[in-house]
């Protein structure tokens, strides 16, 4: 979660955004193989999604919605893939490290995080 957090926080920040203060970014990829990108945060709630268009269709894949504790420490509260149609929420936090330490590699890896 930590290299995660980690990631988004700088990808927030090289736009001109903190994360602390709400804000919304929609970042499009240069490549047609790397899905579009979006943080958003809301009072004490962030999210943060891929998607791409089918059909006509947003589809998120994934879309993980976060609950900002008062201490700043993130807790997972919801998770989506549609083409799945899975879904997840719990008001006590996912676990979902796993699926966040990928995802955190994947947007390295696919250029959204400046050197």
């Amino acid at each position: 979660m930590v290299k995660f957090r980690n990631i988004i926080t700088s990808i927030v920040s090289q736009h001109g955004e903190s994360i602390d203060s709400e804000f919304y970014l929609d970042i499009e990829s240069d490549s047609d193989e790397i899905m579009d990108l979006s943080i958003e945060r809301h009072g004490d709630e962030l999210t943060i999604c891929q998607y791409y268009l089918q059909r006509g269709d947003l589809m998120r894949d994934p879309e993980i919605r976060f609950r900002v504790e008062s201490d700043g420490e993130w807790t997972p509260i919801a998770y989506r893939i549609d083409a799945l149609n899975a879904y997840e929420y719990s008001t006590e936090g996912l676990d979902i490290d796993d699926v966040l330490e990928t995802w955190a590699e994947n947007l390295r890896s696919q250029g959204f995080l400046d050197s």
